[in-house]
């Protein structure tokens, strides 16, 4: 008996060891979702394929500096109308061949090679700055909308209280209506205030369950797994340790959207060099290794099989294009000014975006300094105003009034922290810097 109570043990240990680590899997803290989001959003995904493709055309690019070596075969048949006398055996009927390798190696072609392996790079670094910005863009969605959630959470557990103190004030409501130490009508309005409380429950849980499948999506799961997202409001950072100039000078420095502007311009600028090469020579070296065949349909005549090489240069230059070259540089010319002023524009607009977001942290530190003070002030309120109520000094109306504030000052406090951390969320988005944890 003993013996079988032991594998039973172990059994349900078995059993229950995979479960928790299964359960324990689901659990993501906001840099742990910020992590998950990365490896599984098929955006970043897509970015990051994108810059190994532009990796790969650098390698394209850079071959057009080393020779280029084909195999080559040519066969014919030629037979003239009618016999015709003829003092060159090469214009008799015959049977034609010729096969072999060539070899050739552009010496110049108007800085175009090299123009265009630099403006790979270019591509290269501007797709490496769109995969750096998804990977903002996303971290920057899921932290915003972790937020939200906790948020709703902090909602969730005031609205509760409130649930819960007016289900106190109403049972003391019915007992002083019993033994007629209060109007009927108290009753009445804590049964109405009752009603508003635990709607307003019902619908803070529907905005976090909508907020969890948010999340989910952001992460690459199901809307129907259970995930447990784990954290506090107060569990992050009150401080962003950056000067206005520092920031400024990250913002302008790394931040991809800039970088991709910049490199744009550059591209455009690359272009139009391709352009003006036009306007130069190309010269080629050749090198053929070749044998050739010829069987004449003449008996008289002896068919041959000749080898050779040959080696040359090749030289070509179009002096006239019709103005092509001449309409398509300044296109170019005009294209990179004009992406030069967008570039400007969008520093511009970064600068803005910085400033501003500095603006909101210091306005929505202030507010939740103030709010905490309100909430403060609003329970010690509710507790004057409970205490005249319940010693039948003071009004229904003064305590739901009291019950009203307090729930409100609750909730103005975790929107106030929620705006904090949420404007730090969009710092360091401006900055262009990672920040998972919100550090």
């Amino acid at each position: 008996m003993k013996k079988f109570c032991l594998q039973a043990l172990l059994l349900s240990a078995l059993l229950l060891c995979p479960v928790s680590a299964s359960a324990a899997a689901t659990a993501f803290t906001m840099e742990q979702a910020v992590a998950q989001a990365m490896k599984a959003n098929p955006g970043v995904e897509s970015k990051l394929l994108m810059l190994e493709s532009a990796r790969m055309n650098m390698g394209v690019a850079a071959s057009y500096f080393l020779p280029r070596v084909s195999l080559v075969a040519t066969t014919n048949r030629i037979k003239n109308y009618a016999e015709v006398q003829t003092y060159n055996s090469d214009n008799l009927s015959s049977k034609n061949w010729s096969q072999g390798w060539r070899a050739s190696l552009s010496l110049f072609a108007g800085f175009a090679h090299l123009n265009n392996l630099q403006k790979s790079r270019l591509n290269a670094e501007s797709e490496k700055a769109r995969h750096q910005q998804a990977r903002l863009e996303l971290g920057a969605n899921v932290q915003l909308q972790f937020l939200q959630l906790l948020k709703y959470r902090e909602d969730l557990k005031s609205a509760r209280e409130s649930v819960r103190r007016i289900e106190t004030q109403l049972q003391a409501a019915e007992a002083f209506v019993k033994v007629g130490m209060a109007p009927y009508v108290n009753v009445l309005q804590n049964q109405t205030e009752l009603s508003s409380a635990q709607q307003q429950v019902i619908r803070v849980q529907n905005d976090i369950r909508n907020a969890e499948v948010q999340l989910n999506a952001y992460l690459g799961l199901s809307p129907t797994d259970d995930v447990r997202y784990t954290g506090r409001l107060n569990d992050y950072a009150s401080t962003v340790a950056y000067s206005e100039e520092e920031a400024l000078k990250i913002a302008l420095r790394q931040r991809p959207d800039l970088i991709m502007a910049q490199k744009s311009v550059e591209i455009a600028r690359k272009d139009m060099h391709m352009a003006m090469g036009r306007y130069l020579p190309s010269v080629d070296a050749t090198y053929d290794n070749m044998s050739v065949s010829k069987d004449y349909d003449d008996k008289r005549y002896d068919g041959y099989t000749r080898n050779y090489w040959a080696a040359g240069l090749q030289f070509n230059w179009e002096v006239f294009s019709g103005g092509g070259t001449t309409f398509e540089t300044l296109a170019e010319r005009k294209r990179a000014q004009a992406l030069q002023k967008e570039y400007e524009d969008a520093m511009s607009g970064a600068r803005t975006e910085v400033i501003r977001a500095l603006l909101d942290i210091r306005a929505a530190r202030e507010l939740t300094t103030a709010s905490r003070k309100g909430v403060e002030a609003a329970r010690e309120s509710y507790a004057m105003a409970n205490k005249r109520y319940m010693t039948n000094t003071g009004t229904i109306t003064e305590l739901l009034d009291a019950q009203h504030k307090l729930t409100q000052a609750e909730t103005d406090a975790s929107q106030a922290l929620t705006e904090f951390q949420g404007a730090r969320a969009r710092f360091f988005y401006y900055i262009g810097r990672e920040n998972p944890g919100l550090r």
